[in-house]
């Protein structure tokens, strides 16, 4: 009898020891309330998501922290971005923060996308109503919302948005760029519409400078650009924002047509990266008129119609 009541009492022991471990592990790691920025990269793993928040001295154990915040889903769906932490927050309290209350959230916007397309991700990610979303597009620019990998604050205005990416935009066309076009005579606006041209035309960044020398040439001798990204611009819905251009699309009315209008359209059509942009300022010097891609996105250039019916046949049949 005896040895049973000291087993319970060896396992009283261990239960008070195991509790008052557990309550230390789960414990606050200090006493200052002021709020911290933590910042989880793109990519992050779950485990240097633990790891991070021991070296920050967030938690005093990743196994226990694993452990216990396994019980309410972490590790396994904590999305990287920002999070207001403070030492004075428990183990528990870091976990909730960390699965529901983030304070910036990442998204990355690539280059080419059309401002609606912009626009839906960016209410996707954030979650935006109606109201929000319009509050972006109503302060929104094509063509200046420059394409990055952005850390926003989740209760960002739509019009806030719409600055920031537009002065991003700003930031990347530096004065020497500014001034260069200035020596060509050639408006900021007409450069970016030509560079989202180029954006959607390009196989890669290789061949943008000749894709732009080309659409210059064109525009110097008042021939019809022919470029099916304006055709697919003026066509396009949300259910398919850049569809596959048919012969009937080719006589769409619209100032976006390129098949019908001998300029450029009245607008860029997408988001062009920083490459288009210096292609645009920074042309390629070519007797070329015409060019197409192989089925490699090889670019093939050509002086005449002639040749350029060559290639066709050469490259593309």
């Amino acid at each position: 009898m005896s040895i049973f009541k000291g087993i319970i009492k060896l396992f009283f022991l261990f239960f008070i020891i195991l509790t008052i471990l557990l309550i230390y592990y789960l414990s606050p790691t200090g006493l200052s309330s002021k709020q911290i920025i933590f910042t989880i990269p793109l990519n992050t793993e779950q485990d240097t998501i633990v790891h991070m928040l021991r070296k920050d001295n967030f938690i005093h154990s990743e196994k226990v922290f694993n452990i216990v915040s396994g019980l309410t889903n972490f590790p396994g769906t904590v999305e990287p971005g920002s999070y207001l932490l403070s030492h004075n927050m428990n183990a528990l309290q870091i976990t909730n923060t960390l699965l529901f209350h983030p304070y910036q959230k990442w998204i990355v916007l690539v280059p080419g996308l059309r401002l609606d397309q912009t626009a839906e991700r960016l209410a996707k990610k954030f979650n935006w109503d109606k109201t929000h979303l319009q509050d972006f597009l109503k302060n929104a620019n094509e063509g200046y919302m420059y394409p990055d990998t952005y850390l926003l604050n989740v209760d960002y205005t739509g019009k806030e948005v719409a600055q920031r990416l537009i002065s991003n935009f700003n930031d990347h066309l530096i004065p020497q760029m500014q001034k260069d076009l200035l020596s060509q005579n050639v408006r900021i606006d007409t450069a970016v519409k030509i560079a989202s041209l180029i954006e959607r035309e390009s196989g890669g960044d290789s061949d943008k400078a000749l894709i732009a020398g080309i659409i210059w040439n064109r525009l110097d001798q008042n021939m019809k650009l022919q470029i099916d990204a304006t055709v697919q611009y003026a066509i396009g819905t949300p259910a398919d924002w850049w569809p596959h251009v048919t012969p009937q699309d080719l006589t769409v009315n619209s100032l976006y047509n390129t098949y019908i209008i001998r300029k450029l359209p009245p607008g860029p059509i997408d988001s062009p990266g920083l490459s288009s942009i210096k292609a645009a300022i920074y042309p390629a010097q070519t007797d070329c008129l015409f060019y197409l891609h192989d089925h490699n996105k090889q670019i093939h250039c050509a002086k005449t119609y002639e040749e350029h019916l060559k290639n066709i046949e050469e490259y593309l049949q």
